[in-house]
């Protein structure tokens, strides 16, 4: 697994009890490290405990989320201003565990 430091940008999608997600949902994360793990909290934590989305254009957000499903996922940028393909894929894989893929 390559866990890249630097800025990201990623547009978190939480699967099928959720909406595809919109560019005023685009999120900061510090590192790849950090969006995996949010990805990972979010699917098995989510419907008791808070996470945080660091949005680009909106106030940050501390919300629950109850209804990720296994196809959720992370389109990493790394621009905010180059959204036209994503350069990684987060997302969980077959068995139990996250992957990060170059798109």
């Amino acid at each position: 697994m390559i866990i890249t430091m630097g800025r990201w940008f990623g547009l978190w999608y939480g699967g099928s009890g959720y909406g595809p997600p919109e560019l005023g949902d685009l999120e900061e994360f510090s590192c790849l490290a950090e969006a995996r793990s949010k990805l990972l909290d979010r699917y098995r934590h989510g419907y008791w405990q808070r996470s945080r989305f660091a949005f680009t254009d909106r106030e940050a957000a501390e919300v629950l989320t109850p209804c990720v499903g296994e196809d959720c996922e992370i389109t990493m940028y790394g621009s905010r201003d180059g959204l036209d393909y994503p350069d990684r894929r987060i997302f969980l894989g077959p068995r139990g565990g996250v992957r990060i893929e170059h798109c």
